[in-house]
């Protein structure tokens, strides 16, 4: 059990992970589930594994470079995250009312660099982007629709 603490630890070290993601990384270092099992309780009894704390620092981070709570969501739930869990962290990240205004801010600092392209293609690059990071449709279409002038 020790040789998969210290190399739960390394990995911990490197960056935070979810305990989902350790226990692949471990399992594939051919180290027995049994073995990772105790490893990762021991770990998470003295707080340096808790999937609650690593999901509202990945969900701000997230947040902070733009994402949205559905890709985040998803984000969280491919390291190995509870979906409560996520959809908790999610929550407190990216607020449901906040989501068009958020998007707004994300167009808007994006836009400058399209600064000289047609509107049309201004609009669609925007809109790729913006939709890559997890907004609905709509509020896409509202969002830009309004930042963006349409030629008729």
């Amino acid at each position: 059990m020790a040789k998969a603490k210290d190399a739960a630890l390394r990995l911990l070290a490197a960056r935070a992970r979810s305990r989902g993601e350790l226990e692949r990384r471990l399992g594939r270092s051919g180290f027995d589930e049994d073995v990772v099992a105790a490893a990762l309780d021991r770990l998470a009894e003295a707080g340096l594994v808790d999937d609650a704390a690593f999901a509202v620092a990945y969900a701000e981070s997230r947040a902070a470079r733009g994402a949205d709570a559905r890709v985040i969501a998803t984000e969280l739930h491919d390291r190995g995250v509870a979906p409560d869990v996520a959809g908790r962290a999610t929550e407190a990240a990216v607020p449901a009312e906040e989501q068009a205004e958020r998007c707004r801010q994300v167009a808007v600092a994006r836009l400058a660099r399209l600064e000289g392209l047609a509107p049309e293609v201004q609009f669609r690059r925007l809109a790729g982007y913006l939709e890559r990071r997890g907004y609905p449709a709509a509020v896409i279409s509202a969002v830009l629709s309004d930042l963006i002038p349409r030629r008729d």
